[in-house]
């Protein structure tokens, strides 16, 4: 009979799942390290001679040996470029990096391409480390723990009323974490038991309170005048930033107070947090169907750029949607609450774009559907966005009147 401690040896062995490996390890980590010697597509290649290693820092000693006259490979990870850094994407370094060459967009790595600098520190102001390691950190890997299960809960429960995201591109291990973690507490939520919703606040507070804490990362202030209009438009940040706000609303405690208007009258802090998304917004031209234009490429595939539109059309209209349910703690008779600008929310007039394109087309079976059924002309309730009178701004016009204070729209 076999030892307690030959026992316990046998079955803290870890073996290797490789075809016709039959190598046991005593640790994860060396098996681990064993598995990598199978993974040809991971190895890292000498650009010096043929020879081939597993590990990165494997390379950079053979470099420092054999090679003593060259430059070891760096060991920190390449600079994003500026695309994915203002999008908040993982970079994969690529001259041009994957996604831009898959987007068909313009790649800041590319060699061919200048990129100024005023436009590269521009990039860094409008983005640059918003969510960085101690919000990560605050929910355990949360790179592995992405839970399909609630990100189908949301698609299938909440997008239908929300449709601000784009199914069929939406990539879970490719988003933003901020993002995937916001669509994980709403998929938590709406499962309904008391351990998801438990797990869904704590979402909610840490992400709210990273957000507020670093709104100089993401806010534009009215004291950048012109050169707001240079600043990216990180999507995937201001996406969070509603999906927290319509939590925030969707988890109100019973006894919040509505106004006469019927609408939630927000605490301070989040009614602060909704102006200041609306006029960043405002400030970037986010709502002006021709700067949606403008933040293409003109080379870039006309699939991208319908996505792009589609998406911001669609944040805005749900911004629009969310501020017609809010108020803040004021009353809500009185003028500034009345027509929303100078309370700060969004109004109709502020929409410089058409209505958006048919739910079939945003949730077809990939963007480059999109693309044929616009050349095919088989879907004709395609917008032509281009005349200012079918805009929803123009419509406002006949539908608001400054004399008329009853508040229907």
């Amino acid at each position: 009979m076999p030892s307690q401690s030959a026992a316990r040896s046998a079955k803290s062995q870890f073996p290797c799942v490789h075809p016709g490996c039959r190598a046991t390890y005593q640790r994860k980590e060396h098996l681990n390290r064993h598995l990598a010697r199978h993974d040809r597509a991971h190895r890292f290649c000498c650009p010096h001679c043929s020879s081939t290693l597993a590990r990165s820092d494997l390379l950079r000693r053979h470099v420092r040996i054999y090679h003593p006259d060259r430059q070891p490979p760096s060991a920190r990870t390449p600079k994003a470029c500026s695309n994915c850094h203002a999008r908040k994407e993982r970079c994969d370094g690529g001259t041009p990096c994957a996604r831009c060459a898959r987007r068909g967009v313009h790649c800041s790595r590319n060699p061919h391409v200048d990129v100024a600098p005023e436009e590269d520190r521009e990039n860094v102001l409008g983005t640059g480390g918003l969510f960085g390691a101690d919000l990560v950190a605050s929910v355990a890997d949360a790179s592995r723990w992405i839970g399909h299960e609630y990100i189908d809960i949301y698609f299938t429960k909440f997008h239908p009323i929300w449709p601000f995201l784009h199914r069929t591109t939406f990539d879970p291990s490719q988003e933003p974490c901020i993002l995937i973690q916001s669509m994980l507490m709403i998929g938590l939520w709406i499962k309904g038991d008391r351990e998801a919703r438990h797990t869904a606040m704590l979402f909610h507070d840490r992400l709210l309170s990273a957000i507020r804490a670093q709104k100089d990362q993401w806010y534009v202030p009215e004291s950048m005048g012109h050169r707001a209009d240079s600043r990216p438009w990180p999507m995937a940040t201001y996406q969070s930033i509603l999906l927290q706000l319509i939590f925030a609303v969707l988890t109100a405690k019973p006894e919040v107070e509505l106004d006469l208007n019927f609408r939630f009258r927000l605490p301070e802090p989040t009614y602060e947090l909704l102006t200041a998304l609306v006029a960043t917004g405002r400030r970037l031209d986010l709502f002006s169907y021709p700067n949606m234009l403008a933040r293409h490429h003109p080379t870039a595939p006309v699939a991208l750029v319908w996505v792009g539109v589609e998406e911001t059309k669609r944040f805005s209209l749900a911004l629009y949607k969310l501020c017609r349910l809010c108020s803040t703690g004021g009353t809500s008779t009185s003028p500034a609450n009345m027509d929303g600008g100078a309370g700060g929310l969004l109004t109709l007039a502020d929409l410089d774009f058409c209505i958006p394109d048919s739910d079939e087309l945003w949730n077809g079976a990939s963007a480059m559907d999109a693309e044929v059924v616009r050349q095919t002309g088989l879907q004709p309730t395609v917008r032509d966005n281009r005349s200012p009178g079918s805009w929803i701004s123009q419509a406002s016009a006949h539908l608001r009147d400054p004399g008329v204070r009853l508040d229907w729209i």
